[in-house]
């Protein structure tokens, strides 16, 4: 795999598709650069931020793929995600509500 860096986090973030493969991809990779938990959950929010609305659910579903599929290897996840996940699920819901959805959030 290669190495962590955000640019290349950010580039794969935005070649992130809504497919399960793609989602299963990306989060595989990012668990196996766990060690750098904080940056990648900073990454994360801030992409999701400026994430097209169309793209920004598929970003939860990266983040529970992560948190659900890291749970063995170590709490890093679930304790950096803990401190975004309420603001990001919140930005969603809002978007949704803005495109005149009715912004609910459901995660599995």
């Amino acid at each position: 795999m290669s190495s962590f860096s955000e640019s290349a986090l950010e580039k794969k973030l935005s070649e992130l598709s809504n497919s399960q493969q793609s989602v299963q991809t990306l989060s595989l990779w990012i668990i196996h650069h766990r060690k750098h938990a904080s940056p990648i959950v900073r990454v994360w929010h801030r992409e999701l931020k400026k994430a097209k609305s169309s793209r920004k659910l598929t970003f939860l579903y990266l983040a529970n793929d992560v948190i659900q599929n890291s749970k063995k290897k170590g709490p890093e996840f679930t304790r950096d995600f803990e401190g975004v996940l309420v603001d990001a699920c919140s930005h969603v819901a809002s978007r949704e509500r803005e495109r005149g959805g009715r912004g609910d959030i459901f995660l599995l």
